[in-house]
Formats: C-alpha cells, structure tokens, sequence
C-alpha cells in the first residue's frame, strides 16, 4: 500500500504507558529516499528536545485513530541520549541512540573519499558548491547557514523538502508538497503540485525522475519538460493519486 507523508505527520505516538505526542516531522535519507526517523513532539512532556523514533520500533498503526504505538515506555524514551532543539542529527548523535536501543544502523562505513576526504558519488549531497562557498572568503553567507545545510549523514527533513521549487530540463514545474511511501517506508513518488494557485492540481512522479536536488537552494531537477508537464494528468486530490497508483 502507498501512503502520503503529510498524513503520517497527522499520527499520534503511543508509549506502551500512554501517549508520548505526535509527529511533527520526518527524516528522509535522500541517498536512497528512505524514511529513517519520525520525530515526535512530546509539546510539555520533554521540553526542548527532538524525539527520533526509527520506523522499525512501530508496533501497531492505526489508520483510523492516526496513531501508532512503539515498543518502550516513556521513562526509556526520556532517559535516551538527548538531541537538543534546533540542532542537527549528526552521525555520532545517531550512533548513541543505536547503542542505547540497540538498533541496528542502517548505514556503512565504508564511504569513498577522495584525495581531500570528501564524500564520493553522494546523491543529491551538493558536496562540491559546498566546499566551494566555505572557501571562498567573499561568500557572504552566513558560515552556520552553511554548516547546517552540509551534515555528516544524508538526512533531510520533511519539513525542509517541502515547498522545493521543481524544475524541469527546460524551466519551472511548480513546487514540491508531499512524499508518498510503502509500507516498507521507502517513498516511491514525489507530488509537485503547479504555480496555478486557482487550481487543486497534483502530479505524482517517481522518485527516479529526480536527476538532482540542490538542497541548499530549495531546488528539485525533474527529468520532464514544461511541455510533458502541461500535458500530464492531474489528480485533484490525494484519495484520487492512490486510486491512480493502486
């Protein structure tokens, strides 16, 4: 079955105590467009901290409530390894949580680097406009703006993709405004919908349609032309995109 992610940050998280909050927020790994975590609100419960849960620890999902329940209970939660507010997820911060759970990690490491020890091949990474802009002294942006947009791991939020311009070979789509994925939390599609604000119109594509995505611009690259999209079929709602795909 396919599901969209702006309905999975509608879900309630149960603890096996009672309920812990709800998602606010996912992370995406855009190495191979799988969902690696949800993050949770806990609103007053644990003030100022990220919740990350991975999708293998969800032991029941129900639709019909929009919740799911993990397997802990609270106390585990809060005496987990803390990722503060407003920071990232960085590698070693993910492999405390793995050794506090005993999850088992989902990466390798054994990445090609190069002469300079830069990442090799790492999709949608943007590794050398990058490095670039931090060595060049006239670059004016803001050197944590940059930081925060070049991360050890290849995780992006739900939050951060949405409302990406889309582009196709020969000029704009529209913009990006939901992910769908399966029941193995791999996403399969990417919605954009037009820039025509009088229509409800979304267009599905696969997720292999994405030649690159500049993370630090907002911007998605679509192997499509304007014209292909003018004539694609839409879909005025999502019921109707999973009637389409099922």
């Amino acid at each position: 079955m396919y599901h969209f992610t702006s309905v999975l940050q509608t879900y309630n998280i149960d603890a096996t105590d009672g309920e812990m909050g709800k998602i606010k927020d996912i992370y995406i790994d855009d190495n191979d467009w799988k969902i690696r975590y949800a993050i949770v609100d806990t609103r007053k419960w644990l003030p100022e901290r990220k919740v990350l849960l991975p999708p293998s620890i969800f032991i029941g999902v129900n639709p019909e409530n929009e919740s799911m329940e993990v397997e802990y209970d609270k106390s585990t939660i809060k005496n987990s390894p803390p990722v503060p507010e407003g920071t990232d997820l960085t590698r070693d911060k993910e492999n405390q949580l793995f050794k506090y759970f005993g999850w088992t990690r989902y990466w390798s490491d054994d990445v090609i680097l190069s002469g300079e020890k830069r990442p090799l091949g790492r999709v949608g990474s943007n590794e050398e406009e990058w490095y670039e802009r931090m060595e060049d002294p006239l670059y004016d942006a803001d050197e944590g703006e940059l930081r925060r947009h070049h991360r050890d791991n290849n995780l992006r939020s739900h939050e951060e993709i949405m409302n990406s311009r889309a582009h196709g070979k020969n000029g704009k789509l529209g913009k990006v405004v939901d992910f769908i994925y399966d029941d193995d939390w791999k996403v399969k599609y990417i919605v954009l919908t037009s820039n025509n604000v009088m229509t409800n119109d979304y267009y599905p594509y696969p997720i292999e349609r994405i030649t690159s995505v500049d993370w630090f611009e907002g911007d998605v690259y679509l192997d499509e032309t304007v014209e292909q999209f003018a004539n694609k079929t839409n879909y005025p709602s999502n019921e109707d995109i999973l009637k389409a795909l099922q």
